[in-house]
């Protein structure tokens, strides 16, 4: 695992971090796609263990080297974001799994090719109790600007719960939208959307 990303130093643009969700990797799409809509920022997306006092670690380190201006996180990615200490950074958490409870505990593929091999992740109860921990343990670190996208038709999570994520980031201060055009995972249309929204406050 990269815990020290002194690779990517020195930049000519901006950091961007994408933080991916359980069920993805560094070699997901996403940040290719969201390179394409953004060319201002640097992506970077390291691959993420499923433990999260690990991938809490690798994300905390990024942060503290890089000082990325945008950070962006995907369902499991988008309740990390929210603890990543970066008062300058501008953060968008997508679908973010705030009550992770309700996640169907079982056998997942991944959704593309991983640097570590696997093709599969379990999620049980011992694994769910470490991601509640660091929801209710973590200090929630405020931002630059702080949006949280939300599907009206998660499959994954559920509208209901859906929902119940929204109010608990509407609480912790974050800016709500909602979109109908994707699912769980971003997609076109949406990272689209994500994309105006930056570059319109960039015009402000």
């Amino acid at each position: 695992m990269n815990y020290a990303p002194y690779a990517f130093m020195p930049k000519e643009k901006p950091y961007a971090l994408y933080v991916h969700g359980m069920g993805s990797g560094a070699k997901s799409g996403t940040k290719s796609s969201r390179g394409h809509y953004l060319d201002g920022y640097e992506w970077l997306s390291p691959e993420l263990p499923v433990e999260s006092e690990e991938a809490m670690a690798i994300l905390e380190n990024y942060v503290n080297v890089l000082s990325p201006a945008l950070i962006e996180g995907t369902s499991r990615g988008g309740l990390y974001l929210l603890y990543l200490d970066a008062s300058e950074a501008v953060k968008m958490a997508i679908n973010p799994t705030y009550n992770i409870e309700t996640t169907l505990h079982c056998k997942h593929p991944y959704h593309c090719e991983r640097e570590d091999g696997a093709t599969e992740y379990t999620i049980n109860e011992p694994l769910v109790k470490r991601y509640v921990a660091v929801r209710d343990q973590g200090i929630p670190r405020a931002a630059k600007r702080m949006v949280a996208l939300f599907s009206t038709d998660d499959e994954l999570v559920g509208r209901e719960p859906a929902k119940q994520n929204a109010a608990a980031l509407q609480h912790l201060g974050y800016e709500i939208l909602w979109c109908d055009k994707f699912g769980h995972r971003l997609n076109q249309p949406a990272a689209k959307l994500l994309s105006k929204i930056l570059l319109e406050n960039d015009n402000q």
